[in-house]
């Protein structure tokens, strides 16, 4: 458990007995008592022992209060301490005068102990919530660590205190490689915690006086002063080998993850600024990557082409936005041609008219239930409009066979999701969607087709596809089944099941997602669903 801070009252007062029963209300009060009698010795204590509030008299010999104030407002290490003037003057112009130098309160002599107990204690409250707040606001959310504007902040007065002092500064930001694929694979939880565990590595690893911070996405930034490049980059090199020999899992399957990382060294005789070099640690970070990840760059090492490169980095992702861009469209066109396409499907059984949009929208809830990717989402939206394709291959005997089928009719049905993914392969855009396409069969324990993967091995795609496709399959009208369940019983199976056919988080996440729609599910029976 964190112990709360002791509070600090610095007393400035040039009378011996004020000081003395000031000392005692504050000590009573289980505050620190600091005490000054003038003016220049209070200033001193000020900037030296940042106290939480000053007490402060008015009258006072050679510089009064009011003078005290001024001085200790308009100097930058005391000019945020709250003070409250304890006076024997109570004329008004006396205590709007104070306020205006900007004093927080204003106590006349002589004071009330629970009076001046009181007004300390708000004062008190006031910097406490001011604390928070301003924790809050240096903090990033998820991981707990600085965020990038505190680190902008602190990285500017280490610039600045290395300017003055001809001293050196390092630099260091990390990637996590291919972070964006275990998002995909795992789901935005699962790369939370990787995120969280990350930072938590380099808090523990750095040195007293280094910060740490999440820079933004998958990226963090490690601030060393009095760092020369040398020592920074051996620094580097260990931090980025703990984390790729820490033992990371996800739900009880090894998985690895390493850190790409660029480092800045600046000296005092640079006129580089923060921003500056900041810019450097992450062109040696693009070098890194391009290096093959997994390692530690230094900006002092690029050679003239990655420099080259570097600075070519703007141009290259906003041509990569654009070809991005036109790759969509591409796909779109390509998705819009095989789905109509896909209609010939229907001719096969009427149950196929309706399925495969009734299993999209179950497939797009459940996802957004367990808060995957946008990407994912996009994808399974691709699969499940794609994800009987292979079924054009299946004679409609077979398809529509009212008795049980043989063990060679059912090798025929088992190869749809490969004959699927066979069809696809060729035009090259919808390399992920194939592979949930062609494992929505595997069951959790290893007992589907067409690879009997087993848990976690099978992908989250095909996980959610497959509790999708059972539902609509059990609640919609066939030829070859005599009865067709309701939502609910559908629903029940489905949770027996669960962690033999289905993997459970998903079924729970359906569960959720169906008690929200539970008027308007099952979509194969509504009217305006219904097969015609």
């Amino acid at each position: 458990m964190k112990t709360k801070r002791q509070r600090k009252v610095l007393v400035i007062d040039d009378s011996q007995p004020n000081l003395i029963l000031l000392k005692a209300h504050l000590t009573s009060m289980g505050l620190v008592a600091l005490l000054a009698d003038n003016w220049r010795d209070g200033i001193g204590l000020a900037a030296e022992q940042k106290p939480d509030v000053i007490l402060l008299d008015v009258m006072m010999p050679e510089v009064d209060g009011f003078e005290t104030c001024r001085r200790l407002k308009t100097d930058v290490r005391t000019s945020s301490i709250p003070v409250i003037f304890v006076s024997a003057r109570d004329a008004s112009e006396d205590k709007i005068g104070g306020l205006k130098l900007g004093a927080v309160d204003y106590v006349t002599k002589p004071f009330n102990r629970a009076e001046l107990q009181a007004r300390i204690g708000i004062v008190l409250q006031m910097t406490e919530l001011q604390e928070r707040l301003l924790l809050l606001a240096n903090t990033d959310e998820l991981t707990g660590m600085s965020n990038r504007r505190h680190f902008f902040e602190i990285l500017e007065r280490e610039v600045l205190g290395a300017k003055i002092r001809s001293g050196s500064i390092a630099v260091m930001m990390f990637d996590v490689d291919h972070f964006k694929n275990f998002n995909d694979t795992y789901g935005h939880l699962a790369g939370d915690r990787i995120l969280q565990q990350v930072g938590k590595i380099l808090n523990e690893n750095i040195y007293p006086l280094d910060m740490a911070a999440r820079y933004g996405g998958e990226e963090f930034v490690v601030v060393m002063p009095g760092m020369p490049a040398e020592i920074a980059e051996q620094r580097a090199q260990k931090l980025c080998s703990i984390i790729d020999k820490y033992g990371w899992e996800i739900s009880g399957q090894s998985i690895s993850i390493t850190c790409s990382v660029g480092v800045a060294v600046f000296s005092g005789t640079d006129s580089t600024d923060s921003y500056e070099l900041i810019k450097r640690a992450d062109e040696a970070l693009y070098a890194a990557k391009r290096r093959g990840r997994n390692c530690v760059v230094s900006y002092d090492q690029l050679n003239p082409d990655e420099q080259i490169m570097a600075h070519q980095d703007e141009d290259f992702q906003e041509l990569q936005t654009k070809i991005s861009s036109l790759a969509v469209q591409i796909k779109e066109q390509a998705l819009g041609i095989i789905s109509a396409f896909t209609k010939a499907i229907a001719a096969k059984g009427p149950y196929l008219v309706s399925h495969v949009e009734n299993v999209k929208t179950y497939a797009i809830a459940i996802a957004k239930q367990m808060e995957v990717s946008d990407l994912l989402v996009q994808q399974l939206k691709t699969a499940a409009a794609l994800h009987d394709l292979g079924k054009i291959i299946i004679p409609n005997n077979i398809l529509n066979k009212m008795t049980s089928l043989t063990d060679e009719e059912r090798k025929i049905i088992q190869r749809h999701p490969i004959s699927s993914a066979e069809i696809l392969a060729p035009i090259g855009l919808f390399s992920q969607e194939i592979v949930i396409i062609r494992h929505h069969h595997e069951n959790y324990d290893g007992t589907g087709y067409p690879n009997g993967l087993v848990g976690k091995n099978i992908p989250i795609g095909s996980r959610i596809l497959s509790v999708a496709n059972t539902f609509d399959s059990l609640t919609s009208a066939k030829p070859w089944m005599t009865e067709t369940k309701s939502a609910d019983d559908a629903l029940g199976e489905l949770v027996s099941l669960a962690g033999s056919q289905f993997d459970p988080e998903v079924v729970d996440a359906f569960r959720r997602t169906y008690a929200e729609y539970h008027g308007a599910w099952p979509l194969s029976q509504k009217p305006e669903y219904a097969v015609r």
